[in-house]
């Protein structure tokens, strides 16, 4: 998790070295919509996971340049938005094969600050609930559990309405979101 970290702040440290001394457009324009499509790394527990996280998540931009950062010009953005995430577990023992289904279901905020020209840089949180669902001859009963953390990413715009996006995240609860998510975004 540490070199982890330390990438995600190169990669910030890269990208505020090389930014344009002209100004930067804010890329989360006010009322703004976005929807992006991801695939995460699931996490690693007793549990084996038998497909990625698929997740589709969406974001409203409740207010941009908030602030006028000098060389980055008027910047800053704060979203509201969802996350909806599935994920298959399997687990032997006893010579039994149980199966598991995860349902994320989440609120998410964040903070939007754009460093060089169509590269959205932002941090926030997440809550809401993760849900199990049995599967095959499972004995186990379907369980709502909580799911509360932070994340933090970048989405790069190739063109006015479409970009990749990284996500790295961390559920303080249970540890059941991805720690690397990737996928793409359209801006609408």
């Amino acid at each position: 998790m540490k070199k982890l970290l330390m990438a995600v702040i190169a990669m910030v440290t890269f990208a505020t070295a090389n930014a344009a001394t002209s100004g930067i457009e804010d890329v989360q324009p006010d009322g703004g919509f976005n929807l992006g499509i991801q695939l995460g790394i699931p996490p690693v527990g007793d549990w084996d996971a038998n497909m990625p996280m698929i997740a589709i998540d969406g974001n409203w931009t409740l207010t941009s340049g908030m602030f006028n950062a000098g060389k980055f010009g008027q910047n800053g953005a704060i979203d509201l938005g969802f996350y909806y995430g599935a994920c298959h577990y399997t687990n032997e023992y006893w010579g039994r094969e149980d199966g598991l289904f995860q349902n994320a279901v989440l609120a998410r905020a964040a903070f939007h600050f754009e460093f060089v020209p169509k590269l959205d840089v932002y941090a926030g949180t997440f809550g809401g609930v993760n849900i199990w669902v049995p599967t095959k001859d499972s004995e186990w009963d379907s369980d709502v559990k909580g799911c509360f953390g932070m994340k933090i990413g970048a989405k790069y715009y190739f063109t006015e309405s479409f970009g990749a996006k990284l996500e790295f995240g961390d559920d303080f609860i249970e540890g059941n979101y991805p720690v690397v998510q990737a996928g793409v975004t359209f801006k609408f």
